[in-house]
């Protein structure tokens, strides 16, 4: 089977670095990393890098989709400008590529109880549904959905534990379960979905490395670090409300208090694995004891 021509929007990023890893070390797919001019990211040995104007001109697009992406595209900008999201995959679908995996890369976007919760995931919703039109034209698409980044979201504190000053942060009971995924897992289940296209095609697939609950990752930390935390207590309802209000006047800070008050305020809005297939083993995916990712993160691995 020749190799997988696959182009990277975004390779540079959180969870571009973890998925071109993973697709370099899985073997068997050409890798470009789409970047704009003037950028100074660098990528490792054996990743194309092709410029495009920063502004995104649909006829580079078309040419790089053409060029080195004819297998799959995957987007991982910020969804927060729709209509660009759209843009680029409505070119893709001109430029004949094959599947699409769009920014999403996170909660479970499918599910309108989260939606009216956070409203800020109707973007990514609405990129999803878009692709949904494409695919009478040829092209598929796949939308991933791995709850919250496990390692990324430990060690930059924006699960709400800062590993620094032995601070947490409880969402009201602190009891809900949600669920969680390493940044090197995601790039796995890229992988994953890329060497199974018949069985991934136009749908969400669901992955998890664990699933608990704040009491329990607290516990988990406390036995690892060997150290009492602090604990402060914060109402969902009020994080969301006070994300909400800094969102409407431009201040991005607010997009952490709308996840977490979305991710923390339990059933339906987390843990798909209670309504949803896992496709863990489809596409590769382990589960591990808490304690062990815990550790993992703590002791820098």
């Amino acid at each position: 089977m020749p190799d997988q021509s696959v182009c990277v929007i975004g390779a540079s990023g959180n969870v571009g670095k973890p998925t071109v890893d993973a697709l370099l070390k899985a073997g068997g797919f050409r890798v470009t990393a789409l970047t704009r001019k003037g950028s100074t990211a660098s990528f490792p040995d054996g990743v194309t890098a092709w410029e495009i104007d920063d502004s995104y001109p649909q006829d580079e697009l078309h040419t790089a989709f053409s060029k080195y992406g004819s297998d799959a595209v995957i987007c991982l900008l910020p969804p927060v400008d729709v209509n660009l999201l759209n843009m680029i995959a409505d070119v893709a679908a001109q430029a004949g590529v094959k599947r699409f995996l769009p920014s999403e890369f996170g909660s479970d976007t499918d599910a309108p109880e989260l939606l009216q919760l956070v409203p800020m995931f109707g973007g990514k919703a609405a990129v999803t549904n878009h692709l949904k039109t494409k695919v009478s034209l040829g092209m598929t698409w796949t939308s991933v959905i791995n709850g919250a980044f496990f390692d990324w979201g430990l060690r930059t504190g924006f699960l709400g534990f800062d590993l620094q000053s032995s601070t947490a942060t409880m969402y009201d009971s602190g009891d809900t379960e949600v669920n969680a995924t390493t940044l090197a897992d995601v790039g796995q289940a890229v992988v994953g979905i890329l060497r199974h296209p018949k069985e991934t095609a136009n749908r969400y697939v669901y992955v998890q490395n664990a699933c608990f609950t704040q009491n329990q990752l607290l516990a988990a930390i406390e036995k690892s670090t060997g150290k009492k935390w602090t604990i402060n207590k914060r109402e969902c309802a009020e994080a969301r409300q006070t994300g909400g209000m800094k969102l409407s006047k431009g201040d991005m800070s607010g997009i952490p208090d709308m996840i977490l008050g979305g991710l923390y305020a339990g059933e339906p809005a987390a843990n798909y694995a209670k309504t949803r297939k896992l496709d863990n083993e489809l596409l590769g995916i382990k589960e591990y004891p808490l304690e062990e990712l815990v550790d993992k993160v703590i002791n820098g691995q």
